[in-house]
């Protein structure tokens, strides 16, 4: 046999070949995966600060409010306002919770891109033609 170059390679090359490129692969789904859980991550501090934040002041205001109507209403129907705004408020917040239970069932799963991208490689390393773009 010749060793000039024109032999076709041998399996141990064709093996490190097949390791670097499915680590290459595993290294890229990776950095996605840490790119999805970083946007993930801020989203998630931006929105628990702006919920404490307006839970704060809504308290406030609610609080100065039930104070206002209370006085307002202090001799003739005290029983009947503080009742109202026990009513509004329980109605309130059970629709807000509703509204928030409703989202979190319809919000997409967790690095739901880097799932589908595992998806489609499996699909290629299994010689599904379908698996493409």
């Amino acid at each position: 046999m010749s060793s000039d170059g024109g032999e076709p390679p041998g399996i141990l090359q064709s093996l490190r070949r097949l390791a670097s490129t499915g680590l290459a692969l595993v290294i890229t789904r990776g950095e996605l995966a840490a790119v999805e859980l970083a946007e993930a991550r801020g989203q998630i501090a931006r929105w628990a600060l702006a919920a404490l934040v307006g839970a704060v002041l809504l308290l406030a205001a609610l609080l100065s409010i039930s104070l206002l109507v209370a006085a307002v209403f202090w001799e003739s129907y005290r029983w009947q306002a503080i009742g109202a705004l026990a009513l509004a408020y329980s109605l309130a917040g059970t629709w807000l919770v509703l509204k928030v239970m409703r989202e979190v069932r319809a919000a997409p799963p967790l690095l739901s891109a880097t799932l589908a991208e595992l998806a489609r490689d499996r699909a290629a390393l299994a010689g599904d033609r379908e698996a493409g773009p």
